[in-house]
């Protein structure tokens, strides 16, 4: 989910084929050394600017973070945007939904899954 070098213009198009709710965190290309999240909307890619606070912390609202990664874990249970309920969902979500359902509802419906313990 994240691509440094990604541009603005090039993540809209990208996210416009994927669901509500794929994204990219990618460099921002009007603050060097910052970040901004593309989000698929319903209509729309909408951009949000990754804040950093005195300590280093990272946020988009009042909600802060010590990295990245625990922002975006974050808002994949709370909304990121604040006119509508989006929750950030990686591209690998939408595959596993569009091929049928989820991991975890074939192997409580009893079909054996191979692979190793941890294995996705």
């Amino acid at each position: 989910w994240f691509d440094e070098k990604i541009s603005r213009h090039e993540a809209e198009n990208l996210l416009m084929s994927k669901g509500v709710g794929c994204f990219i965190v990618r460099a921002s290309q009007n603050s060097h050394g910052d970040f901004s999240i593309s989000v698929r909307h319903e209509d729309d890619v909408q951009h949000f600017k990754v804040m950093r606070d005195s300590k280093g912390s990272y946020y988009l609202w009042t909600e802060k973070f010590h990295s990245l990664n625990k922002l975006v874990d974050y808002y994949k249970t709370a909304s990121i945007s604040r006119q509508k309920q989006i929750f950030l969902r990686h591209n690998s979500q939408e595959e596993k939904e569009r091929r049928g359902g989820s991991l975890e509802r074939i192997g409580r419906e009893g079909f054996h899954m191979g692979g190793a313990v941890g294995e996705d």
